[in-house]
């Protein structure tokens, strides 16, 4: 097992995991390797333990392996039967000290446990190599003698360990086999920690007794703020003495007899030879497989956080409670002049809280897994592609029977007219004006890194929407430079198709008894009045049908081009 004490996290080595541009090549034992074989034969263990934190220890690795018979798995090879899969997730977490922790919540492990569960899914596919990235950051001096204890015993059973450390507990540097410092670019020594200690001792750089050895090394190549010209040139002479003596001749002739011996074969180097498949012969889990272990892993999340869904319908609701209220039985006695501005004012505050509702609550939805799905994609584990279908999948159901039953409520307390078809003909534009208006969230919210900045942006776009719904606005009489600005409007498509479902049955409007004063006779002559076209139901249903489709393709290609473009770690 090896420690690197200074990151490279500036180029990462598993498969180039940091996007960007970089210089130089990646060798395995002197010859060159794809990145493909790379991710095949290599697992990776970040800093930051990256899950969804209401699943169990046991649903994550199943999710990462399958639990269900002849289902392909994420992490494992998709040939591999069930019963070995499941046989193998037990086996490791009894080996690295999970076993009680099976049906615990991963947000409620320690950190160490945390480390081991991250440790456990990249062992899944024995890799040869395991990087390991700051793998004691944040644990305390227990916890970080456990992990890096278990990750010698991953390397004692014939695995390659690399790990990067800062500032190591007292004691955890004599765990590893070798230790490797560098710093400013250059190698400051490479060996095990007893040769550490002779050779900065034969530059007359002792450590005390009372002091940690890896913070000694770390003090002596270190970079000191006001002193930089000296601290460079102490790095450099201490590099250039590690170049002169034996530790480094000795590591030189072994990468010359590396690169020497495997100048004639194209192959993977001989150590790799255990590993089960080769890279050309492994089988990923199948697109189908990928959707359905990700709608299962979000529905789990979902009904793990179900209080919070709960309390946003109960919200939903009261407020339908609210705007019923003041308009009950708003048909039910005969229509006059008032009673136009009653009704419509109904019918805009329906359209307006469902679209405000369900646009904003689906902003969470990206920023906070962004992360997660970079490591996934970059791991092979599965694509940007279903992912993105399985959040769709599982945002649906909800968007579909929350406003029916908020129709329902509304529709009864108001006493609107037309019977259950009636009711039909109002509650589906309420629907699709729910679908689409989380479609457009989740556009948006793939589109921003965070919730506030989507909530700032969606600003606009709800004002300009609300402005050309028909109620500000007469939508007959618009200028023909903006006259179009309507079709890019939820609050328009979804308050004419429930305004035609109620002016249609309205025959007759009493007029004021007063002459002078305007007025509208019939619920033909309101739909005339705010613009609205009464042969228009269909279209506006396919309006916001567009605007969910649109909405949904441009949501999909924004995290395809993140996952492609946007650093992983």
């Amino acid at each position: 097992m090896e420690s690197i004490a200074e990151k490279w996290r500036e180029n990462d080595i598993q498969g180039e995991r940091r996007y960007g541009q970089a210089t130089g090549e990646i060798l395995l034992n002197g010859k060159p390797i794809d990145t493909g074989q790379m991710i095949r034969i290599s697992g990776f263990v970040p800093q930051t333990d990256l899950a969804i934190e209401s699943l169990t220890v046991l649903e994550h690795m199943e999710f990462m392996v399958c639990r269900m018979k002849n289902v392909a798995c994420m992490k494992m090879d998709r040939r591999l039967r069930a019963n070995v899969r499941r046989q193998r997730i037990m086996v490791l977490l009894g080996e690295l000290g999970l076993g009680k922790c099976g049906n615990s919540k991963l947000s409620s492990l320690s950190g160490g446990e945390r480390k081991r569960v991250t440790l456990a899914v990249q062992l899944l596919t024995e890799p040869s190599i395991l990087f390991c990235d700051e793998p004691t950051t944040g644990l305390d001096s227990y916890g970080a003698m456990t992990v890096a204890r278990t990750l010698r015993e991953v390397a004692a059973s014939g695995r390659i360990v690399i790990c990067s450390v800062h500032q190591p507990a007292s004691g955890l540097l004599e765990i590893f086999h070798e230790v490797l410092l560098l710093s400013s670019g250059r190698v400051a020594f490479q060996g095990s920690s007893l040769d550490a200690t002779e050779f900065f001792d034969s530059l007359e750089l002792r450590c005390p007794p009372t002091f940690n050895s890896a913070e000694f090394y770390v003090s002596q190549l270190s970079i000191v703020r006001g002193r930089e010209a000296e601290s460079y040139q102490k790095v450099n002479w201490i590099c250039d003495q590690y170049q002169k003596s034996k530790y480094g001749q000795r590591v030189s002739k072994l990468i010359e007899y590396s690169c020497a011996s495997t100048s004639d074969n194209n192959e993977l180097p001989s150590i790799f030879s255990d590993v089960s498949l080769t890279p050309r012969n492994y089988k990923k889990a199948r697109g189908f497989t990928q959707l359905r272990w990700l709608t299962w892993r979000t529905y789990v999340d979902y009904k793990r956080n179900s209080a919070s869904i709960f309390l946003r319908f109960i919200t939903y609701m009261f407020i339908g409670l609210l705007i019923a209220s003041p308009y009950v039985d708003v048909t039910g006695k005969p229509m006059n002049q008032g009673s136009i501005q009653n009704m419509q004012g109904l019918l805009y505050l329906v359209v307006v809280e469902t679209v405000f509702t369900f646009n904003y609550a689906v902003f969470y939805t990206f920023p906070s897994e962004l992360p997660l799905l970079l490591r996934d994609i970059a791991s092979g584990l599965y694509g940007p592609t279903p992912y993105y279908i399985s959040k769709v999948v599982v945002l649906l159901p909800g968007a579909i029977v929350q406003p029916l039953l908020y129709s329902g409520f509304i529709f009864s307390i108001t006493g609107l007219k037309g019977g259950f078809l009636g009711f039909v003909y109002f509650a589906l534009p309420v629907v699709i004006c729910a679908i689409s208006a989380s479609a457009l969230g989740c556009f948006l919210s793939a589109s921003f890194q965070s919730v506030d900045t989507a909530s700032l942006f969606s600003v606009p776009l709800d004002f300009l929407g609300l402005m050309f719904c028909g109620i500000y606005l007469h939508l007959g009489h618009l200028a023909p430079g903006i006259a179009w600005l309507k079709y890019l409007s939820q609050f328009y498509y979804g308050l004419e198709a429930v305004s035609l479902t109620q002016w249609l049955f309205i025959d007759h409007i009493n007029c004021s008894p007063d002459p002078e004063e305007p007025c509208i006779s019939s619920g033909m002559g309101v739909l005339e009045k705010y613009g609205y076209l009464p042969n228009h139901y269909a279209m506006d249903l396919i309006g916001l049908m567009v605007i969910y489709s649109f909405s949904h393709l441009a949501g999909f290609l924004v995290i395809r081009y993140r996952s492609r473009q946007e650093p992983v770690y």
